[in-house]
């Protein structure tokens, strides 16, 4: 197997490494946990087609700080030398491909001016040209799963009102929309298309190598978008021999690439980094993602909901021979959207089974937001006996006094300025009718535990326990739903 041989040296994280790029045709991934250098990489091995400007990328940098490329007998670097980056080669370096950056670098605009921006805006619809089929149907399948979204889709060719780049622009509802105005995906996704149709059409030799790096392009993409980007990046460098690397730390993108072409990124507390290759799917989303390769996905409001499925499912031993996550989402409306979403879109796979447990206080109007959103995915759901835990202290701290729970947390955390005179300063400074969530007087009790260096999982901790010490009887209802979604 033919390979890019690069070597970093005093760029900016990366002190010094050596690693050998595959270009055969394929998905590669270079992933790893965020400032282990991903970003970095990517922009390196990108310089070996692209002449970027180099202060614009990697900042300041050392005077001996270099790249440096080998492919079979061909040489290529950038050495840093009297302040200035200087070029050199040895050998044909037969090599071509793209960069683009999900946010800032690559090969989309940089130019900006307002005054340019005013002129190309103004554009007359005659000077527009129809964009490719290419361009415009991948854009709507990848995007909106539908080809002929895009279907008014132009742009107007480089240079235009001396603006570097081509522009594009599309209509809905009548109103024309430019390149500068649509959504980030959207922006990105067309870079990306526009640069491979024009380097599709430059394939006469197959048998050239062509790299193509893109940069954490799931900040910019829904996760169905991404699964199918995924499958169009695949077929297309099957089709036109491309070596296709993504830097990213998304599970849609690395779940999809076998171990082989998997460069796992592990930064070491001496600040040395080490490249893992092969490296498994399972092996690195479960380092940058807790719900990754699990069993069971279990979606909640919040930590004090966490909490008490964590509890509960060690309690009852549901954790035996199985991996489970529960993950806090806010509201219940994003707990029942995305779950909706993971189940249309199978983004955890057939293995792997979802459910929903939400607080007990907002049970009908889950019910009637999944009615008014037309959701029927069947994914099971079940409540709590508790609401948020704001909602919860103000509750049994002040409207209808638990005085086991209050003599507990007053003893234990409230040790200095006690919960009476929280309660006392809360009821004299305050609207106390108006804080229905909780959250003034959460901010009073908060402003106390961090005084005493205390913190909000110790308090859940005492919460979530004497719930326990209750053996409520909708704990109970819980522990039977989870035994059921384990079977």
């Amino acid at each position: 197997m033919m390979k890019l041989k690069m070597t970093i040296h005093k760029i900016k994280c990366i002190n010094d490494l050596v690693l050998e790029l595959p270009i055969e045709k394929g998905l590669y991934a270079i992933t790893g946990q965020n400032g282990s250098g991903k970003s970095t990489i990517v922009a390196c091995a990108s310089s070996v087609f692209f002449n970027m400007r180099m202060n614009d990328y990697f900042g300041k940098t050392e005077e001996d700080a270099y790249i440096a490329f080998e492919l079979e007998n061909a040489k290529r670097s950038w050495k840093k030398i009297d302040d200035r980056w200087k070029k050199s080669s040895t050998g044909i370096m037969n090599i071509k491909g793209f960069y683009e950056g999900s946010l800032i670098f690559g090969n989309r605009f940089k130019d900006t001016s307002y005054e340019k921006l005013r002129g190309v805006e103004a554009i007359d619809t005659d000077k527009l040209i129809p964009a490719n089929d290419f361009i415009r149907k991948n854009l709507g399948n990848i995007l909106q799963g539908d080809a002929n979204f895009y279907e008014r889709l132009w742009f107007v060719s480089s240079y235009y009102e001396k603006f570097d780049g081509t522009i594009f622009y599309y209509e809905k509802n009548g109103k024309r929309i430019s390149q500068f105005h649509m959504s980030t995906g959207e922006n990105l996704l067309i870079s990306i298309l526009n640069s491979l149709y024009i380097r599709n059409n430059d394939r006469a030799n197959l048998n050239k190598p062509c790299i193509i790096f893109l940069d954490e392009i799931e900040l910019a993409l829904h996760p169905s978008s991404l699964k199918r980007l995924v499958h169009f990046l695949q077929e297309i460098s099957i089709q036109y021999n491309y070596a296709i690397y993504f830097s990213t730390h998304s599970i849609e993108l690395i779940s999809g690439i076998i171990p082989d072409n998997i460069f796992f990124i592990e930064r070491h507390n001496d600040n040395s980094v080490e490249i893992m290759n092969p490296c498994y799917p399972a092996y690195a989303t479960r380092i940058l993602y807790d719900h990754s390769g699990y069993d069971n996905v279990i979606l909640v409001e919040d930590d004090l909901a966490r909490e008490i499925i964590r509890r509960i499912l060690r309690k009852e031993c549901l954790l035996n021979n199985r991996l489970v996550h529960v993950l806090p989402c806010g509201g219940y409306s994003n707990v029942i959207d995305l779950a909706d979403d993971v189940v249309r879109n199978n983004l955890l796979g057939k293995k792997a089974s979802i459910c929903i447990i939400l607080d007990l206080d907002i049970k009908e109007k889950a019910h009637n937001y999944i009615t008014k959103s037309n959701i029927a995915n069947n994914i099971p759901l079940n409540f709590l006996p508790i609401e948020s835990l704001e909602k919860y202290l103000r509750y049994k701290l002040f409207i209808n006094v638990d005085h086991t729970l209050f003599r507990r947390l007053n003893d234990y955390i409230f040790q200095q300025k006690s919960l009476t005179d929280i309660i006392g300063d809360y009821s004299k400074n305050n609207n106390t009718e108006s804080d229905n969530n909780g959250k003034v007087l959460y901010k009073l009790i908060d402003s106390e535990l961090r005084e005493r260096r205390k913190s909000r999982n110790e308090l859940i901790e005492m919460v979530v326990d004497y719930l326990f010490e209750k053996n409520d009887d909708i704990i109970k209802k819980t522990v039977t739903f989870l035994k059921q979604q384990f079977k």
